[in-house]
């Protein structure tokens, strides 16, 4: 693998991501980061799957040739990309296929992280989706692995969590309360999406992983 042309790539393709957007630069910056990504982490990695779901709960949300879809896609496809280029950067390089679950939701929180950088709320909006759906995904996961069943409510699911002395203290409140952060994220209500609470919920999130995925 030639990290050094992988990092000129990736360097490329963040430049480009510096136009106007268009649909074309959208369609062209993705296939090239998702290209990098199969390089670097195999086929169907967390990583890929990370962009890949929340691109498509953007394209639920928006009509695909609405300003609004395009620019947060390229915030999302430029967050990838940023945290592809740390990897390499810190020569953290390797073949990240079959990772551990805990190591999955880790991609999701990074990606996040990466996207929250932009000052605009174009990349607030765009961090919170990726925020709930890791907040989601870790309270469904951790209820699989304690040996749980999955329900449609989330609610239910931290009921049972509690129940079962998974989720302990201030843990319980504190997940319930971002029950409605997740439920405006996912709804596209960003008005009502501050980028304090996304930042919360991240780390909250980050949490809960440390302590039961790690």
């Amino acid at each position: 693998m030639d990290v050094s042309s992988l990092c000129t790539r990736v360097d490329a393709l963040l430049s480009s991501l510096t136009q106007p957007p268009t649909i074309e630069l959208q369609n062209a910056s993705y296939h090239g980061t998702i290209s990098m990504m199969q390089a670097l982490y195999g086929s169907d990695s967390s990583q890929e799957q990370a962009l890949r779901t929340y691109l498509e709960r953007l394209r639920q949300t928006y009509h695909p040739s609405n300003p609004n879809i395009i620019g947060q896609s390229i915030l999302a496809i430029k967050g990838a990309l940023t945290s592809i280029k740390a990897e390499l950067d810190s020569g953290f390089i390797g073949t990240l296929r079959g990772r551990l679950t805990g190591e999955t939701l880790t991609d999701l929180i990074k990606l996040a992280r990466a996207v929250l950088e932009e000052a605009n709320d174009d990349a607030k909006n765009v961090a919170a989706v990726l925020t709930a759906a890791a907040f989601e995904d870790v309270v469904r996961r951790l209820a699989d692995l304690k040996g749980g069943k999955d329900t449609e409510k989330l609610s239910d699911v931290l009921i049972w969590l509690k129940d079962m002395g998974v989720l302990q203290g201030s843990e319980v409140g504190i997940a319930q309360s971002y029950l409605n952060f997740r439920n405006r994220a996912l709804h596209a209500k960003w008005k009502e999406v501050d980028r304090p609470s996304v930042e919360s919920v991240l780390a909250f999130t980050e949490q809960i992983i440390l302590k039961n995925f790690t």
